[in-house]
């Protein structure tokens, strides 16, 4: 997770990143690659208003993911309505939002995409957008990651870039 407040920060596999970086550059982007040259899963980091401009040139249209979110289960408050704030945000703009925390319950949609708080562990570890969205009482900055599932990289970014669109 970057450590500065304006940055989104996105896990990707060697194969995805490429793809990123591709789409960066082909916008002037430079994106920042603090574990170059590090196999597997390296993090990459863009500042706000870089996801608006590198998503469309992916190409290819994201596919309708279900997303989950877990927010009941995360102690703190704020962060806890840090989280929910953005599963509502993007049931807003149409997509089906599970709750995942609800006791007991099974559901018979499992989730494309994982809506969590920053530090959590969510079901995939990568891809996955961490994001700035607000900050606490106390001034420090609320994190909410993404993560979404095999097959649904493009709609990651497209859900991240709605959410960054909300928050600026």
């Amino acid at each position: 997770m970057p450590q500065d407040p304006s940055l989104v920060a996105i896990a990707a596999t060697a194969r995805w990143r490429a793809r990123i970086v591709a789409a960066a550059a082909s916008a002037g982007i430079t994106l920042t690659d603090p574990l170059a040259g590090v196999p597997g899963i390296r993090p990459l980091a863009c500042t706000l208003g870089d996801l608006g401009v590198i998503v469309p040139r992916l190409g290819g249209e994201p596919s309708r993911a279900a997303i989950g979110a877990h927010s009941d289960s995360i102690a703190d408050r704020e962060l806890r309505d840090a989280v929910a704030d953005v599963a509502a945000l993007l049931s807003l703009h149409g997509n089906v939002v599970l709750d995942l925390d609800a006791g007991g319950r099974r559901a018979t949609v499992k989730p494309d995409v994982v809506v969590s708080a920053a530090v959590d562990r969510p079901q995939w570890t990568e891809p996955a957008v961490t994001l700035p969205v607000g900050t606490d009482r106390r001034g420090a900055p609320l994190t909410v990651a993404l993560t979404a599932g095999p097959g649904f990289e493009g709609t990651l970014l497209e859900l991240a870039r709605l959410v960054e669109a909300d928050a600026a």
